[in-house]
């Protein structure tokens, strides 16, 4: 549903966006190609519908380790030794918990990314840069962990996924709190992005109008 109507952005509004900032022949401005335009509008709405994936997927991981670790739960045995089949689930689910963490992570660091790009194609559009200090706090927060993530010292060959206590997962001395109000920030800045484009697409279009008024009358 989401990628449907951000279709509809994309060809309705934003090469509406590239064709403003190519009429304009005496802007300093380099021209941008409405394909390029489009094709970041696109991978955005793809990152961000991965991130609504992920935080789907890890609302059950949480769910599933916190039903596994709580004190008192049953666990189904396959066989004579139910501690290592204890064991065995929970390292499972930590799995599980680290590999949705770091490919929510990915999917933000990417829309971030894409958000820079959109910088570059439309210079003179100052929400997207003020969007972004809005946001600045989750995209940081959210990039460090990341960067935690992927660069840690494996050498000693020891594999670690983490621990979870309720909603605060500890990666390697560092915490990451996965509860409602991650999820929470993150849907504020999709929605606030979405309503800058939509600014946009409209002032870009009443000035082509314009543009093309003028050019008509000459």
């Amino acid at each position: 549903m989401y990628l449907r109507y951000q279709s509809q952005i994309v060809h309705v509004s934003w090469s509406t966006m590239v064709e403003k900032t190519v009429a304009r022949a005496s802007s300093p401005v380099r021209r941008s190609s409405s394909s390029e335009a489009d094709a970041v509008i696109s991978q955005i709405a793809q990152s961000i519908d991965v991130a609504r994936l992920q935080f789907k997927r890890l609302r059950k991981d949480l769910d599933d380790y916190n039903a596994l670790t709580r004190h008192g739960a049953t666990i189904r045995v396959f066989g004579d030794h139910p501690q290592e089949e204890t064991l065995s689930k929970s390292r499972e689910s930590r799995t599980a918990i680290y590999a949705d963490v770091h490919f929510l992570l990915m999917s933000l660091h990417d829309t971030d990314k894409m958000l820079s790009r959109l910088k570059v194609l439309f210079p003179r559009e100052a929400e997207l840069a003020n969007l972004r200090n809005r946001h600045r706090a989750l995209l940081r927060y959210c990039e460090d962990f990341r960067t935690h993530m992927e660069h840690f010292d494996s050498s000693n060959g020891v594999e670690d996924c983490g621990n979870l206590h309720e909603y605060v997962y500890n990666y390697r001395g560092r915490t990451l709190n996965l509860g409602p109000e991650l999820e929470q920030t993150a849907e504020s800045f999709f929605s606030d992005l979405m309503s800058v484009w939509l600014k946009m697409s409209a002032r870009q279009r009443k000035i082509r109008d314009l543009i093309s008024r003028t050019n008509n009358a000459g």
